[in-house]
């Protein structure tokens, strides 16, 4: 059994990559099993076989406590904490080859908050990976793609899980984009020479630099753009995830 998490920032297609995922595997003779870890989510693209809104009740919360959306969020994950054992021997019983992990659509509440941490410390005796979903759209110019590639670095230290980036929306962004972003992950020195060409003063010198520290880090990332919809690139993300577990890089520490 293997888990990915799937994260990245609302809107970069989690949900949607987790539904594909899940059906690309199973076209290939591979067992798995969904899980669903946002206690808002109302619609999903995909039928949960590990639900965490089973464990919580968020519009409860809300009434219950006086509390707004985001303050709802904070309590039902800290709440679905405290269920970690359940919910890993209801993963474990599905024994499925894969198990896929949707993070709730607020980044920030599963990355970069302690109750995210207790999750996949309290799930790390499978072995596990995460998947950086990195919105194109908000990745095309030299300051945004610094920003992402910022944030999916943030997100690796954090959870401290061996990381692939998945370039979302292969089938709807223009390919010039998704090709000037690959170069940029892939040479630094393209991306220090449209930064410079394309920024000026203060905003150029911030982001050369944060490309700079970080694009050593981030080339360790193996980068995939993928389609949900076409499922083009998803036989590609598979291999990586395959290379990456096997490699026994997940380990936390």
């Amino acid at each position: 059994m293997r888990i990915a998490y799937l994260v990245g920032t609302a809107g970069s297609g989690k949900s949607s990559l987790t539904a594909a995922y899940a059906e690309w595997l199973k076209q290939n003779e591979q067992s798995v099993a969904t899980v669903n870890l946002d206690p808002a989510a109302t619609v999903l693209p995909y039928e949960p076989d590990v639900d965490i809104r089973e464990y919580v009740d968020y519009e409860r919360m809300m009434l219950m406590y006086g509390l707004g959306p985001n303050a709802a969020l904070v309590a039902s994950v800290r709440e679905a904490v405290r269920e970690i054992d359940a919910l890993y021997s209801e993963i474990m019983d599905l024994s499925v080859d894969y198990v896929l992990i949707d993070t709730p659509g607020q980044l920030e509440l599963f990355a970069f908050r302690k109750e995210g941490r207790a999750i996949v410390k309290g799930l790390k005796r499978i072995p596990s990976i995460l998947i950086y979903l990195m919105d194109p759209v908000a990745s095309q110019t030299t300051r945004l793609f610094a920003s992402s590639l910022f944030l999916a670095t943030s997100v690796y230290l954090s959870l401290n899980l061996q990381t692939i980036i998945a370039i979302s929306k292969l089938d709807i962004v223009p390919k010039r984009i998704l090709k000037r972003i690959r170069r940029w992950i892939t040479s630094q020195e393209a991306v220090e020479v449209d930064i410079e060409s394309r920024n000026r003063g203060m905003q150029m010198l911030i982001t050369r630099d944060i490309v700079n520290i970080l694009h050593d880090v981030g080339r360790t990332f193996p980068v995939i753009t993928v389609s949900s919809k076409t499922l083009e690139g998803v036989g590609e993300l598979h291999g990586a995830v395959t290379r990456v577990v096997s490699e026994g890089e997940y380990e936390l520490r």
